[in-house]
């Protein structure tokens, strides 16, 4: 693997937290849910468009081969930042960042180690825990 790849979750993460503040700010002015929706409508449109300019070529020729299931990330999503929305405020920026992650790392090791809904078996070890261990303590430390 090109370790170029590795700038993808760094850049993700940097710009986690300016997109969870800028949905929090359009919420003040439009509410919570309507916030979440109307970014989710604002960048299914800014996907179609990238599709339109053959970004990835298959246009929506995939809709039929997709397992039912794979839907309720929409659903999972506009919740989500709905959610954050209501939150964020209230315990701030870097404390929900911090439990995320953490949450979001425990899973990621289930989903590695086991191959839950399709992803890849990778090893996942006793130092992979620890860093986990880690992280939680960090994710403790932040939000106190």
């Amino acid at each position: 693997m090109n370790p170029v790849w590795l700038l993808v979750p760094i850049l993700v993460g940097i710009g986690h937290p300016v997109f969870l503040q800028m949905s929090v700010r359009m919420s003040r002015v439009v509410g919570e849910m309507e916030a979440a929706v109307v970014l989710h409508v604002a960048g299914a449109f800014i996907g179609l468009l990238w599709m339109g300019v053959g970004l990835r070529g298959d246009g929506l020729s995939f809709i039929g081969q997709v397992p039912w299931w794979a839907y309720l990330a929409a659903v999972i999503g506009v919740t989500s930042l709905a959610a954050v929305n209501w939150t964020l405020p209230i315990i701030g920026v870097a404390t929900f960042c911090a439990l995320a992650v953490a949450s979001q790392l425990i899973v990621a090791l289930l989903f590695d180690r086991y191959g839950l809904m399709g992803a890849e078996v990778r090893h996942v070890g006793l130092s992979h825990w620890v860093g986990v261990s880690m992280l939680v303590g960090g994710a403790f430390l932040v939000s106190r």
